[in-house]
């Protein structure tokens, strides 16, 4: 969990200390630069999407996790907030080609309950790659946790593809 730094009041006469300014400044602009929680998740393989299901997408490898809110293994369809506040979040689905019903949706849930965000997105007529974003901004408490599901209806099962698929988190501000 990323300790969020508490903005310093000064007072009038108050003495400005190396221990004041390391607490009060230092450690604020570390938490900005390098500390705040920041996550980008991706797939290594294709990933079967059932027709007319949205379905959880799974994320196997971390290009970052800089708060421990996904495990690859264990519950990997999920980002788990471990530090309150408001996030970015961008979800990128890409998707197999295929020439019948280029439907194809992108979904961001909040704790598999509540629905954030919606996306459709469409392949042309030759069945070529065919891709999906949703993206926003929501605020998370601790422990909530996020899943993308992707839903397509082609009329039998299609792949998410690994290539720039992304599932993204960037903590904003508390």
């Amino acid at each position: 969990m990323a300790t969020v730094p508490s903005p310093r009041t000064w007072t009038v006469g108050e003495l400005l200390t190396a221990s004041k300014m390391n607490t009060d400044l230092r450690n604020g602009l570390n938490f900005l630069l390098s500390g705040k929680p920041v996550a980008s998740l991706a797939k290594t393989a294709n990933q079967s999407i059932p027709n007319n299901t949205f379905t959880n997408i799974t994320w196997n490898s971390e290009l970052i996790d800089r708060d421990a809110g996904h495990d690859n293994a264990t519950n990997n369809s999920r980002y788990t907030a471990q530090t309150a506040g408001w996030y970015r979040v961008i979800a990128h689905l890409s998707w197999n080609a295929n020439f019948t019903a280029k439907i194809r949706q992108t979904a961001v849930l909040r704790s598999a309950a509540q629905l954030f965000f919606l996306s459709a997105g469409f392949g042309d007529a030759d069945g070529n790659f065919a891709s999906s974003t949703s993206a926003g901004l929501i605020f998370l408490s601790v422990s909530d946790y996020l899943e993308v599901q992707g839903m397509q209806a082609s009329g039998g099962a299609l792949d998410v593809v690994p290539t720039h698929s992304r599932f993204e988190l960037e903590w904003s501000s508390s």
